[in-house]
């Protein structure tokens, strides 16, 4: 017995268990992905969690609302490749559903832990406070939203669910949802060492895929590379700016990929958002003979509403888990090994062969405000440009609305948004996060005044942690981007706050705005201060950007169409 003991032994690396609790395990998974941060509020089902964290190297970054808190954690994922949050069970939980819907729809790692009544309640009637249909209610609305879920509840079987749901909310750069029962805080786990995924990938798949792109690549006079925010999401920004210099091929942006490829680089020609955005390269884009859309995930935003001429023959599409060459189709196949075949092979065959033209496209001119007497949004972007210029210790962030659309217009290699989704109050807990993973770059925040007063009460939380964004309120007293969607309704105007009042009494520093020459002022003071400085940008309701108004006369007709 002993001999056959020694044979099945021999050769093999011995597997050193050890046992730690199930919080301790967590947090080590979280810490080792480089996540320095986790945001929250804490709650009664949360709390045991919370006073597990402190023996970690984790801060948490206790905020204001559980929407802020997603948010935030969104836009730390965004950078660092992970946001985690924290939340209590039902009112916590719950009230944090739509910022991990925005997640999930612009494909942002964020991972949701939240507390969980005691296993032994779960067979008992839900009579527990923040309990609503079920005890599994909570759970079942984050499956919808979230990659993978998991319910802590089963002792034998929790660590490998902590594993798939870390393993697939990485992978697939989507949200994750870990429900974590009170007394499963405290359970020992033996650790073992994580598992590696399986990698079902078809090699011969991935080979044909890259081949036929290649083939079509050849055979092109007039391509163009659409870069999509899934090149940033996998960390693969390095890899496709080598691919276009191996081909000198010229390259556009989606709305969600901004900044994914550097605006000054030589082979970038524009944004392209479709007949929202500059009629010039919409135009290139649109006659092209191959249009590479790499990790471009064509959305009605993306494609201006489903107007975009993209001919399915001339058309590529790499995503992940997904490429589509004009009709054929390739599934299964991984991301990352795609961009990293298509460069070896392009580079080692076609590009000492072949090489492309890039076309002289210059921005689309904005008419400029600072003859203006009256504050533009055309002269806040040219403002912002002139502080932006050949800087990289600044980034942007930005809310829905014509803020958004205006930032499009800016020269920054950072840009967040929530592009696809359009979630409103998005752009100042984000800052939160956004500082927090990118210490070295400054945020300058572009929200309007209606998603201000949804989450604009996070300037404290900005400053408590020593933060500074430079916040810059588009001030028109209305939803103004709704009133030229459906004409001038008296329930899309909004009151006038004072917004230097208020970051004042949170101990930040502010100015009114009104005229171009007091905007100029006003953005000098806060460049030149290190606290957390907040622009009132009062502005016409009738001003907006070129971008808006393309975008709000298209959506215009479709609301007429519906009420009539």
């Amino acid at each position: 017995m002993n001999c056959c003991k020694n044979q099945v032994n021999r050769g093999a690396s011995p597997i050193t268990m050890s046992k730690k609790k199930l919080a301790d395990y967590l947090f080590e998974r979280i810490e080792a992905t480089g996540v320095k941060h986790t945001f929250g509020i804490p709650g009664d089902f949360i709390l045991p969690f919370y006073a597990a964290q402190t023996k970690s190297n984790l801060e948490t970054v206790v905020m204001t609302h559980e929407p802020s808190v997603g948010y935030a954690a969104d836009a730390y994922g965004r950078l660092r490749g992970l946001g985690v949050a924290l939340v209590t069970y039902g009112a916590g939980g719950l009230n944090m559903v739509n910022p991990v819907g925005l997640a999930y729809a612009e494909e942002s790692p964020l991972l949701t832990i939240s507390g969980g009544p005691e296993t032994r309640f779960r067979s008992q009637k839900p009579h527990l406070h923040h309990c609503v249909k079920s005890f599994t209610t909570q759970h079942d609305v984050y499956a919808q939203v979230c990659q993978s879920t998991t319910i802590l509840d089963q002792p034998t079987l929790a660590k490998d669910e902590v594993d798939r749901v870390f393993d697939d909310t990485i992978k697939y750069s989507k949200p994750g949802y870990i429900e974590l029962p009170r007394d499963m805080v405290g359970l020992e786990v033996e650790d073992g060492g994580q598992k590696k995924p399986a990698s079902l990938e078809d090699e011969g798949a991935l080979n044909e895929a890259v081949q036929d792109i290649l083939e079509r690549l050849k055979k092109s006079s007039h391509p163009i590379l659409m870069v999509g925010v899934q090149v940033r999401r996998f960390g693969l920004k390095d890899k496709v700016i080598a691919l276009a210099e191996a081909l000198n091929i010229p390259v556009v942006t989606s709305i969600l990929g901004k900044a994914t490829f550097p605006e000054t680089h030589k082979n970038f020609i524009g944004n392209y958002f479709g007949q929202f955005g500059n009629p010039r390269v919409k135009e290139y884009v649109e006659e092209s003979d191959c249009i590479i859309a790499l990790g471009a995930v064509l959305t009605e935003m993306e494609t201006a509403g489903f107007t975009a001429k993209l001919p399915p023959e001339s058309l590529i599409q790499v995503n992940a888990g997904e490429v589509t060459v004009g009709y054929h189709r390739y599934d299964g196949l991984h991301f990352h090994s795609v961009v990293n075949q298509l460069l070896l092979v392009a580079t080692a065959k076609l590009a000492p062969t072949l090489r492309f033209e890039v076309p002289s496209i210059p921005r689309e001119v904005i008419e400029s405000g600072k003859d203006s007497k009256a504050l533009t949004v055309a002269c806040m972007i040219e403002e912002l440009n002139d502080l932006l210029t050949n800087k990289d210790d600044y980034s942007v962030v930005t809310d829905t609305g014509d803020c958004m659309y205006a930032g499009m217009s800016l020269k920054t290699d950072i840009f967040l948004s929530p592009g696809y989704y359009v979630s409103m109050g998005f752009g100042v807990p984000a800052a939160i996060g956004a500082q927090l993973a990118m210490p070295e770059r400054r945020p300058i925040v572009l929200v309007g005044d209606g998603a201000f007063q949804m989450t604009g009460m996070e300037i404290s939380t900005a400053v408590k942690h020593g933060l500074n964004p430079i916040i810059i309120v588009f001030n028109n007293a209305s939803y103004a981007m709704l009133r030229f969607i459906d004409q001038k309704r008296d329930y899309f105007n909004l009151p006038r706050w004072d917004y230097v009042a208020l970051a004042a009494s949170v101990g930040a520093r502010g100015a009114k705005a009104d005229t171009p020459e007091s905007f100029r002022e006003a953005l000098k003071t806060a460049s030149a201060s290190d606290k957390l400085f907040l622009i009132d940008a009062v502005i016409d309701s009738e001003d907006i950007s070129p971008t808006l108004r393309r975008l709000t006369d298209h959506f215009s007709k479709k609301v007429k169409a519906a009420i009539s």
